[in-house]
């Protein structure tokens, strides 16, 4: 459905106004006056403004943060150096954009005392959600959070006899180039995840899903005033996703629902995505219903569990996956305690992202899309909740999805091992414990063809760095009965399994087993322990990714 979304009435206070030296280039069109219902609203005075002007791109991002968003290379691939050649060290906060500014001419109809001019703009052409700008008696006004690229505005000057007159409806030019880095008071590492174009040529609604930090991101200044009245009366906010590991980084804004989704994270052991699964399934819950929009979500400083969230958001939405990584390294422009970057050596402050992306990467599709919803897939999410999210949240052209994702989970698989329901982090919405001897089974008709089969499974034995045990002399997988050799050479801990940060949590993972040649028709997939107990959550068959 495409379709545009009604927030309702908005009540916006300031963002901030600065006065400018230059004067309008002027005279170049006269706005005729709009017939209004408002009894306040007069007639008689005359605005001009310079087309030319308006018509010019004006630029939010700072000279630095263009330099980042216009490296030559694959964000995958960038480097402490690279992010260093524009200043993006994480440890200050830059993250802020550029004003835009806008002039006008005006003469007010004889009689009447001005007492100050406010701007109306929006994105939409009739100024529904619209954010308000109080200026002064200056005709300039400089601002924060304009939308990328076309803006529908108009003047509105204000009479000390609380009259007003509102000049036509006009536009103007922002830069249409990703992210919408946003001004929120004194919460950095912020920004919208709108207003992207997806692979298939669509493009993501703007002003829904915000991105940011919690409150105390730096472990010691909460959120001010000015912070939460963007947040709840220029947004609109109605919900607070808090993916943080503690209610001290929630923002508590007042009559926006809160949503706790906490994750865990940190070096030990494997990804922010092995250990989250349920928590990333509860996010895509809350994306699911159109009427928590728009949203926010945050931990502290909105960059290792918040960045793990935006991937898979960006990767389900149809960005191409090195535009996600490009919005992941944005967040070294904020103080983000160090920087951040795929390959960089885990620390005690945020996981080498590579440890969960190269996982989705090696999953079969034919973009990083298919990739994402696949994992979605398997960790519990339904087809029908990702879809709507897609097309609640597309503009204009949407992928689709193949239908060769055959996914069997929770009730979809038979099995002789015991089931479990879990709200804990990490395991799946419904899952099976196999110890030695069980078995768990997937059936399923595919087309004829070389396919993958994939678990999404835990481990709960004892597993570190040293372990030597591999996860083919762990486990059997037969189809249609006969038992077939697994090229899946990692070890029980490269896999994905072991304590986590947290240490009573155990790391789930998607498994590649091998491809086989299967032929068109009904198949069943079986998994057993040969030692140990493994959790089993998913099991896929999908076309083999050549």
């Amino acid at each position: 459905m495409n379709k545009k979304f009604v927030l309702g009435s908005l009540l916006i206070l300031a963002l901030s106004v600065v006065g400018c030296d230059n004067q309008p280039a002027g005279g170049k069109s006269s706005s005729a006056q709009p017939s209004s219902q408002d009894p306040d609203e007069i007639t008689g005075g005359t605005y001009n403004f310079d087309d030319d002007e308006l018509e010019t791109v004006q630029e939010i991002h700072t000279a630095n943060q263009l330099k980042y968003l216009n490296l030559s290379k694959q964000y995958y691939q960038i480097t402490k150096s690279d992010l260093d050649s524009c200043d993006a060290y994480g440890n200050k906060n830059v993250s802020t954009p550029e004003k835009t500014t806008l002039n006008w001419e005006y003469e007010a109809p004889d009689g009447y005392e001005l007492k100050n001019y406010s701007l109306v703009f929006s994105q939409y052409e009739d100024l529904s959600d619209p954010y308000v700008v109080q200026g002064t008696k200056e005709t300039t006004i400089s601002f924060y959070n304009s939308f990328l690229g076309t803006n529908y505005f108009k003047i509105v000057a204000n009479f000390t006899t609380g009259q007003k007159q509102s000049s036509e409806v006009k536009t103007f030019k922002v830069t249409e180039q990703a992210p919408r880095n946003l001004y929120v008071g004194n919460m950095p590492n912020f920004r919208d995840m709108g207003g992207r174009t997806t692979y298939a040529g669509g493009k993501i609604k703007q002003g829904l899903i915000y991105r940011g930090s919690g409150s105390k991101f730096d472990n010691g200044t909460p959120s001010n005033d000015e912070a939460k009245r963007i947040l709840t009366e220029q947004f609109g906010i109605k919900t607070e996703i808090n993916v943080a590991d503690k209610d001290d980084n929630n923002v508590n804004l007042s009559g926006v629902n809160l949503k706790n989704c906490y994750m865990d994270y940190g070096a030990v052991p494997y990804s922010n995505l092995a250990r989250n699964s349920v928590k990333i399934r509860q996010v895509m819950d809350v994306l699911a219903d159109e009427n928590n929009y728009p949203l926010f979500y945050h931990c502290r400083i909105g960059t290792d569990r918040t960045g793990i969230t935006g991937i898979m958001i960006n990767g389900l939405l149809g960005v191409p996956f090195n535009e996600a990584l490009q919005d992941y390294g944005f967040s070294n422009f904020a103080p983000i305690d160090n920087q951040r970057y795929p390959g960089k050596t885990p620390d005690t402050n945020g996981d080498d992202i590579r440890k969960y992306i190269d996982e989705i990467l090696a999953l079969p599709g034919e973009t990083f899309q298919e990739q994402v919803y696949l994992a979605l897939r398997m960790i519990g999410v339904s087809a029908e909740k990702l879809d709507k999210i897609i097309d609640f949240m597309t503009i204009g052209e949407k992928a689709q999805i193949p239908e060769t994702f055959k996914v069997g989970e929770g009730d979809g698989l038979t099995s002789d091992g015991t089931k479990s329901t879990s709200s804990d982090y990490k395991a799946p919405a419904t899952y099976y414990a196999l110890a030695s001897g069980k078995k768990a089974s997937f059936k399923a008709t595919t087309t004829a063809g070389k396919k993958d089969v994939i678990v999404y499974m835990g481990y709960t034995g004892s597993v570190d760095q040293n372990t030597s045990t591999k996860l083919s002399a762990s486990i059997t997988l037969k189809i249609d009965g006969v038992e077939q050799t697994i090229s899946n050479t990692k070890n029980l801990w490269t896999a994905g399994f072991g304590q986590t940060r947290s240490k009573d949590r155990y790391g789930y993972m998607f498994n590649i087993l091998g491809n086989y040649e299967l032929t068109a028709g009904e198949h069943t997939v079986e998994i057993s322990s040969k030692n140990g107990t493994f959790n089993v959550g998913s099991i896929t068959i999908a076309d083999h990714a050549a």
